[in-house]
């Protein structure tokens, strides 16, 4: 870790601009060096416990560490409601595994800079070689590098939102994808930094066939029968034929790295996809909810997982995700430097908090908004309903790394509970 990259908070005060809510960011101790002055994990945990009392949470999980190791979980409120389980509430806990929605794309990040070292690529390399061969790409789309999807500078939001709204993808399915791809009016490569999932959905299917032709390549096994003039078999042989990356199956690929090359060097097993066919436990809720309150689970289809949502883990499970990629081996040290350096992946010019339409060029750090902390947030929500999930996994430069996830609507966002709490611990 680059503990130089920050260096001592002026005595101002920092805003941090969320998903949800902008919060004003007071440090504790101005005068202290916030790379050399570790926070103390105990008050940052009583910060937090502090802040989401009055915040309408129906249920929250946290976990904290330092310097790559476990030190504090703590949880408050519901998992699930009596109305949801027979009268029976279930307890929340920081084991339970939720939805991280966008948190998502941070792992999604890693993924890729992983497999462009394994091929001997760089952000700066081209996209279009990756792509399905048939799709007849729009104007700019062959122009497009990995670091205009990484970093939410790929015009494609801003493309999407000049189409037709009757011609504008539904989703962000394989399918949804070639729509954006082939659109007549192209995009522009290095656009102002406007965030859309689409980005992320893209580097989805490329890790896939970046994967495939690094080693994931996936076979069938045919058993060949050789028959003599009598119709009897004399012999038999093995025939093996490479399976293609396809909408269908391209999603088992990203996976199959993912757990592979991430998620298992950290200690985590069998991470996939909260889907319909595969509920979670947590439900979510709306603010300030209560035991006669129904919730939802919200899933992510099979098509669309582990690109720009998806991805299940506990707080302590995404904790132990950050610390390895901090303090471990699952990445190496350039790369991880590269994402910091272009907050590919980080925090909230890449999560669109403050409206997506602004933020610094690539390579210019943020450091007056979020001081030596780097961070992705997640939402999912019901308007309908005023059911959502909110969650956060942040890192700091004096060691830290800290989740947040809420299963309902609150006052604020997670993100800056953890900012503001870990300011006020150093």
């Amino acid at each position: 870790m680059n503990l130089t990259r920050t260096a001592t908070l002026a005595a101002t005060a920092a805003v941090a601009a969320l998903s949800v809510s902008t919060l004003t960011v007071t440090p504790a101790h101005a005068d202290f060096d916030l790379v050399n002055t570790q926070a103390s994990v105990s008050e940052m945990r009583q910060n937090v416990i502090d802040s989401m009392a009055s915040r309408g949470a129906f249920g929250w999980q946290l976990a904290i560490a330092q310097n790559g190791q476990l030190k504090i979980t703590d949880k408050r409120g519901t998992a699930v409601s009596e109305a949801d389980n027979d009268g029976d509430r279930i307890a929340m806990l920081p084991t339970m595994r939720m939805e991280l929605a966008s948190v998502t794309k941070n792992i999604t990040a890693v993924a890729t800079m992983k497999l462009l070292r394994r091929k001997g690529l760089t952000v700066e390399s081209k996209i279009w070689p990756y792509l399905p061969a048939s799709w007849d790409l729009g104007p700019g789309f062959t122009n497009l590098r990995f670091r205009h999807l990484l970093t939410h500078t790929s015009g494609i939001n801003q493309a999407v939102n000049a189409m037709p709204e009757d011609d504008r993808p539904p989703s962000n399915s394989w399918a949804s994808m070639q729509i954006i791809a082939e659109n007549p009016a192209g995009v522009v490569p290095g656009s102002q930094r406007q965030y859309k999932n689409a980005n992320f959905a893209l580097l989805r299917m490329i890790n896939a066939v970046l994967w495939d032709q690094t080693g994931g390549a996936k076979y069938v096994t045919e058993i060949i029968e050789v028959e003599n003039w009598k119709g009897v078999v004399i012999d038999t042989y093995e025939v093996q034929t490479k399976v293609p990356v396809t909408a269908a199956n391209h999603t088992s690929y990203t996976l199959d790295f993912m757990r592979k090359h991430i998620f298992e060097p950290a200690g985590l097993y069998g991470v996939g996809c909260i889907t319909s066919a595969n509920q979670g436990l947590v439900r979510s809720y709306k603010i300030n909810a209560d035991q006669d309150d129904n919730g939802d689970i919200f899933t992510t289809s099979s098509g669309e997982c582990a690109g720009a949502r998806g991805i299940a883990l506990s707080s302590v499970q995404l904790l132990q995700y950050l610390a390895h990629l901090r303090h471990g081996t699952i990445i190496n040290q350039a790369d991880l430097d590269t994402m910091d350096d272009l907050r590919a992946g980080w925090n909230e010019n890449s999560n669109g908090g403050d409206g997506g339409e602004s933020g610094p060029a690539d390579g210019v750090a943020d450091d007056s908004r979020s001081p030596g902390a780097y961070w992705h947030g997640g939402d999912l929500m019901d308007n309908s309903t005023g059911r959502e999930l909110h969650t956060c996994a942040m890192t700091m430069d004096d060691g830290t790394e800290a989740t947040l996830l809420v299963n309902s609507d609150m006052t604020g966002g997670p993100c800056g509970v953890l900012l503001q709490a870990w300011f006020d611990a150093k």
